[in-house]
């Protein structure tokens, strides 16, 4: 599900959340973010009021997971916002991150899902702590039955034709 998040509403509460991200930039919390959705394979956009500080890039690392917009000057994060949940094509699939009623509003208007920025953190907590990691693949995946087993298979499958394997279970071709 795409990600919209209201950026200083979320950045604010994640500085008081934990304690390590007290003297965190926005930069540096748009880079958590962007971590967090490639943990969850998604994509997201944040949406900060006004401009971005001179001098400062907000080229994220890991790129392609979260896309950084600004107001500007004669908007607020908070329209442009409700602009991008009205403008969604699909927004059951969205899930927009806000405290703001205004766009929790906006969110059950459009049957879109809506986080408040402490449920979003603390699930991105949950996530760096026990990271969701794919079971091991079984060793015969990528070498094969170990040597002797390929006669054992043969036989419980009913399948003849042991001639046409040699001693180290390889099919001759």
């Amino acid at each position: 599900m795409p990600y919209l998040i209201d950026g200083y509403n979320v950045y604010h509460a994640a500085r008081k959340l934990v304690q390590e991200w007290v003297s965190q930039t926005t930069v540096s919390f748009c880079t958590l973010v962007a971590e967090d959705l490639r943990r969850l394979r998604d994509r997201g956009v944040i949406v900060f009021d006004g401009g971005p500080l001179r001098g400062i890039s907000y080229e994220v690392e890991p790129a392609d997971y979260v896309r950084v917009i600004f107001s500007g000057g004669g908007s607020d994060a908070d329209t442009m916002l409700e602009d991008l949940i009205q403008k969604n094509t699909a927004p059951r699939r969205l899930v927009v991150v806000s405290s703001d009623n205004r766009l929790k509003k906006a969110a059950r208007r459009r049957r879109a899902q809506s986080l408040t920025a402490q449920e979003y953190l603390e699930q991105m907590v949950r996530r760096r702590v026990s990271p969701q990691r794919r079971p091991p693949e079984p060793r015969e995946k990528r070498q094969g039955v170990g040597p002797g087993q390929l006669g054992k298979w043969l036989d419980l499958f009913g399948i003849e034709g042991g001639d046409e394997f040699d001693a180290n279970d390889r099919i001759k071709y």
